[in-house]
């Protein structure tokens, strides 16, 4: 066979693989309401810069002139997404139902791994499929299933950034990817479960819809399995490119700094007037965060999970930071298990990849009662505590309101290796919130006062000026006490002090991976 003959195969090798699963298949893809995975591809990458890896494969026990499974249902290759290189794995549901084979399919996500890792690149996994492929069952002698994919897949995270994204009804197989991973974005009408419901039924007698089982109510609002929602698939790839803008393409680099579009010196004069002059009556945090980074830069992490924590990367000054606040719009702000566990996936995330941290201050304490025992709340919370430990990055405080008990020590309190530590004059710290703790401290002189509410009142009065702003600065618990328009300003000067710090050797490297 000449070389003329032997291109043409060549391409119509190619063009068979380029087609997926045909036209019917990727009909009903659309009529779905879902983009197909080259479709996807063309959406997340720079146009041309996508570079495939293993095209021609096909399905263990394909024999010439028999149809070929094309690209054995996953996608995978490199381009670059605004200039930076990234690769990616993802399931084509036109295929076998995106189902995960034990050939080729499996030796694809491998390699993708490997060279990720290798090459020190971000990893995208786009996840639309159906599970274990039920074809290749007894294909190959499987014995003991192996792990070897998940352990690199978890050697992956913190060297460097991995992002999973839940595309469709994700069972077995497909939903333990993305377990692992380090940002999960799910699409709505996805799900992630570890038996779809015909399994469900099978195993425990129980009917039950993809949503009910493991859809976006369940996994960004209860579980935190997934981290974000998304409207559609576009809606998803845009979330990537964005999480993405703010990390560096490994634990090798620091992150990108933007160009600043902001005025450093702006003082918001919006501040001023967020808080309620009732200092019980609650408020939202996110108004604060607004008015002190960048303007339209703060992109919230697990929106939708332990509302009472919020965490999130914004910029200041053009300088990637990550932000975790308590909100008084839920539980005034207390530190629950879940809140607890999402602060510390947050500070450990943003510590692998040398994001500095900010930390908003409004929190009564850890969540108390017998709920909150049950659920782990001091395990959870204190877990925070060792995940500061090791946070080797700078570190900012801004006391807003209360800073009570070990949850004010938990949102980097004091001699937590603070840059700069402010506090608002509204601030108020105690070891405990004032009516409890004179509850707790006066009860005998309580119970034997003439006129118990005269004497708590003044009993109050006593104490609001000790755990006030002003004694803590005082005895230089805090660096300062500053008006609040000055917050952004103030931040953006002890920042850029800090960042004095990466232009010393040695040059960034791995810390440590970030636990899912």
């Amino acid at each position: 066979m000449d070389m003329e003959s032997r291109l043409a195969e060549l391409r119509k090798r190619r063009e068979e693989a380029l087609a997926m699963g045909g036209p019917e298949k990727i009909a009903r893809q659309h009529q779905q309401g879902k983009l197909t995975v080259r479709e996807r591809i063309e959406f997340l990458f720079d146009p041309g810069s996508f570079q495939e890896y293993g095209l021609l494969t096909s399905h263990i026990g394909w024999k010439p002139g028999e149809k070929l499974s094309a690209a054995d249902a996953v996608i995978t290759g490199f381009g670059r997404i605004d200039g930076r290189r990234a690769g990616v794995i993802a399931d084509d549901f036109t295929v076998l139902g995106g189902s995960t084979g034990l050939g080729a399919n499996s030796l694809k996500r491998l390699r993708m791994v490997e060279i990720a890792t290798q090459e020190r690149v971000p990893l995208i996994f786009l996840m639309d499929g159906a599970g274990a492929r039920a074809q290749d069952a007894g294909r190959v002698a499987e014995g003991i299933p192996a792990v070897i994919h998940f352990v690199k897949i978890a050697r992956l995270s913190g060297i460097s950034p991995s992002v999973a994204v839940v595309m469709g009804p994700c069972a077995g197989e497909s939903s333990l990817e993305p377990s692992l991973i380090e940002f999960v974005i799910m699409v709505k009408g996805g799900m992630m479960a570890a038996g779809g419901p015909p399994v469900v039924r099978q195993s425990i007698g129980q009917d039950v819809s993809k949503e009910e089982l493991g859809g976006v109510e369940v996994h960004c609002v209860i579980s935190g399995v997934a981290d974000n929602p998304a409207e559609d698939d576009r809606d998803a790839l845009q979330m990537v490119k964005r999480y993405l803008s703010y990390l560096p393409n490994s634990a090798y680099e620091y992150p990108p700094s933007n160009k600043p579009d902001d005025d450093p010196e702006r003082r918001d004069q919006e501040l001023l007037h967020i808080l309620p002059e009732n200092p019980r009556q609650p408020y939202d945090m996110k108004n604060i965060i607004n008015c002190i980074v960048d303007k339209d830069s703060f992109f919230e992490v697990k929106p939708l999970f332990a509302t009472m924590m919020i965490t999130g990367l914004a910029r200041l000054n053009g300088h990637t930071i990550g932000i975790v606040a308590n909100q008084p719009m839920v539980l005034s702000g207390a530190i629950t298990a879940k809140a607890g566990q999402k602060q510390r996936h947050f500070i450990d995330l943003c510590n692998a990849y040398h994001i500095p941290l900010l930390f908003l201050v409004d929190v009564p304490g850890v969540m108390t009662g017998p709920k909150s025992e049950r659920e782990g709340a001091l395990r959870f919370g204190l877990a925070v505590a060792h995940s500061l430990a090791w946070a080797d990055v700078p570190k900012f405080t801004v006391i807003i309101r209360k800073a009570f008990g070990f949850g004010g020590s938990a949102m980097c309190g004091y001699m937590g290796g603070q840059t700069l530590t402010l506090a608002w004059p509204t601030a108020d710290f105690a070891s405990l919130p004032i009516d409890s703790g004179i509850e707790a401290a006066h009860a005998a002189e309580l119970a034997a006062a003439k006129d118990p509410d005269a004497l708590r009142k003044q009993l109050r009065e006593y104490y609001e000026r000790l755990a006030g702003p002003y004694p803590a600065a005082a005895v230089f618990n805090v660096d300062d006490v500053i008006d609040p328009g000055d917050t952004r300003p103030r931040l953006i000067h002890a920042l850029e002090l800090a960042l004095g710090r990466r232009t010393q050797p040695p040059s960034p490297a791995m810390r440590h991976g970030v636990m899912p």
